[in-house]
């Protein structure tokens, strides 16, 4: 299976996770400098397709120096081609109220907030709604918010911080894989001895869609499973093989499942041969 959608993912994720060094409000204040670390924003974010109909970004503006306005400007990065849009600014107005205490500001986004006035150079452009059918391409790409602080002396900073907001689907990414293969003929023993024991492996979920991503089928490479996890965190999957059977014909109670607390995800499912089903138990521990 190709593994570059997840790469692409796995870099700006490193990219999203690199902050700066930069300490102190008066180390950054001296002299006429154009850099700093003015206010404090909500740093990275996870836009989990399908869960986040709204989200806040918090801009937190320490007591300190004057802060007359902070101009958000606001851009898309299509990481396919790390192609950027252009900008969109908007103002928060502060008005010197960090002189005497702490000042809070909170911007509200949803998809449609993010997206507005921009456009890319070439398409494929911004989807117009995350339902978009070809969403998973856009997994990976992400916005970014800068703050550029006017100051009550005059002077322009361009704030150290940045906030970026990632597309990703919310359970892709690498897993721990815990397999059991029950073959009636070969050897083992249903439930409790598996054919060739319990196989152990690393595995890449690599995203299909908004709520669905793909594995290998049960020991083979050529064959798919495709898990679809619902909003209210149901799991059906589905095959590219017509034999194939979500379930276990043996105990109806083990069923496909996700953990929201641990991210464990339970597939059972089987496919009919000469002597009788072989049965798949396979369970995906996120990577820590």
């Amino acid at each position: 299976m190709k593994k570059i959608i997840f790469s692409a993912l796995s870099l700006v994720l490193v990219m999203m996770f690199s902050t700066s060094c930069d300490e102190t409000f008066d180390d950054l204040m001296t002299g006429n400098a154009k850099t700093g670390g003015l206010v404090n924003p909500t740093g990275n974010v996870a836009y989990k397709l399908g869960l986040t109909p709204s989200f806040d970004i918090v801009v937190d503006i320490p007591k300190g120096q004057g802060i007359k306005t902070i101009e958000v400007q606001k851009f898309y990065t299509r990481m396919s081609d790390t192609t950027v849009s252009n900008i969109v600014s908007t103002t928060l107005d502060v008005n010197n109220a960090n002189v005497t205490a702490s000042v809070e500001k909170t911007m509200t986004q949803t998809w449609d907030s993010m997206k507005e006035g921009l456009v890319l150079p070439t398409d494929p452009q911004i989807p117009v709604t995350e339902a978009d059918s070809h969403i998973a391409d856009f997994i990976g790409d992400f916005w970014t918010f800068k703050y550029v602080c006017t100051m009550d002396d005059g002077r322009v900073i361009t704030n150290t911080q940045e906030t970026q907001v990632a597309i990703a689907n919310f359970f892709a990414g690498g897993y721990d894989l815990l397999l059991k293969y029950f073959h009636p003929t070969a050897g083992g023993v249903y439930p409790t001895e598996p054919y060739g024991g319990d196989r152990a492996s690393k595995i890449d979920m690599v995203p299909t869609g908004a709520l669905d991503c793909q594995v290998y089928f049960g020991v083979w490479t050529d064959n798919l499973i495709n898990i679809h996890i619902a909003p209210d965190y149901t799991v059906t999957i589905t095959f590219n093989r017509a034999d194939a059977v979500m379930g276990d014909p043996y105990n109806a109670a083990n069923k496909c499942s996700y953990d929201p607390e641990t991210g464990i995800i339970k597939l059972y499912y089987y496919y009919q041969g000469s002597g009788g089903p072989r049965v798949f138990w396979a369970v995906y521990t996120p990577k820590s």
